[in-house]
């Protein structure tokens, strides 16, 4: 499987990537893993993750034409991204894959990056399918990646030792110092 081109798509505006764009004839179809894996925190509509929205009538939302504003733009990256296969659809693989980021950051990886959801357990990022979407988004290697399950988050890109080279680059050994040198650009951290 390539890597999506995410690198070639961050470089057009965040807006118009991750807000606007959609991937022609994808639509979500019946799939409503984002009602219920997500936690949602706006003054229109509150729900903890985990539980499904008290809209959602189990085939789709049940006040769609009404919905809020964050329900109307917000999309997992299935729908944005087309090199994501078909079979990543996140009701067909467990996993969903989504832009994130945290206000303010506990660390420079959570102002902007990939977030994968499972939607039963940790396990269900050991799926064949699921571990493919995940090494994609590794290997194309532009934004931090982090496994999540119920609210815990686990950052696998970069990995712990980089992750804290670049944090703490006085500290980096020798061969990390190239890549902290790309990563603290890329984070603008120096």
């Amino acid at each position: 499987m390539a890597p999506p081109s995410v690198g070639r798509q961050i470089q057009g505006t965040v807006r118009e990537v991750f807000r606007e764009r959609l991937v022609p004839g994808r639509e979500c179809d019946g799939c409503i893993v984002c009602c219920k894996i997500l936690d949602i925190n706006w003054a229109e509509l509150k729900k903890p993750s985990g539980i499904i929205c008290p809209h959602n009538t189990g085939q789709g939302c049940g006040i769609h034409a009404t919905r809020p504003d964050g329900c109307r733009t917000w999309f997992c990256l299935w729908r944005r991204i087309d090199e994501l296969p078909e079979y990543t659809r996140p009701d067909r693989i467990g996993v969903m894959f989504s832009i994130d980021w945290r206000d303010p950051p506990r660390t420079p990886f959570e102002n902007f990056y990939i977030v994968a959801r499972a939607l039963n357990g940790w396990q269900d990022f050991d799926q064949p399918q699921a571990a493919a979407a995940v090494r994609m988004f590794v290997e194309e290697g532009t934004l931090p990646v982090w496994l999540s399950f119920n609210g815990n988050k686990l950052l696998i890109y970069p990995n712990k030792e980089l992750a804290d080279a670049v944090t703490n680059p006085a500290s980096a050994a020798e061969h990390l110092r190239p890549p902290v040198e790309v990563w603290r650009k890329r984070l603008n951290l120096d």
